[in-house]
């Protein structure tokens, strides 16, 4: 799947598509932070490619998961993208 689809599939999602998104990932969130994180997929952009993800919206991610957790999702995100948006 490419990377605009794949955006475009979180965005429409509904919660529970996202809930199994993530755990296809592996990635463990409880349901309010789902809950919470889930309106920022509306956030989600191809520029975050090159110019990677926007201040406000780590902020935004920070005050939802601590910034520990977040930097901890940041880490497993990248390493569970697809090599092609991993930076080398």
């Amino acid at each position: 799947m490419d990377i605009a689809r794949f955006i475009n599939e979180l965005q429409t999602s509904s919660i529970k598509d996202f809930k199994k998104i993530l755990k296809g990932f592996d990635i463990q969130l409880s349901d309010k932070e789902i809950k919470e994180v889930y309106p920022l997929l509306q956030e989600i952009s191809l520029s975050w490619l090159l110019l990677g993800v926007p201040m406000t919206t780590q902020q935004k991610l920070i005050s939802i998961l601590g910034e520990q957790r977040a930097i901890d999702l940041f880490y497993q995100l990248k390493e569970k993208a697809p090599s092609f948006l991993r930076e080398n």
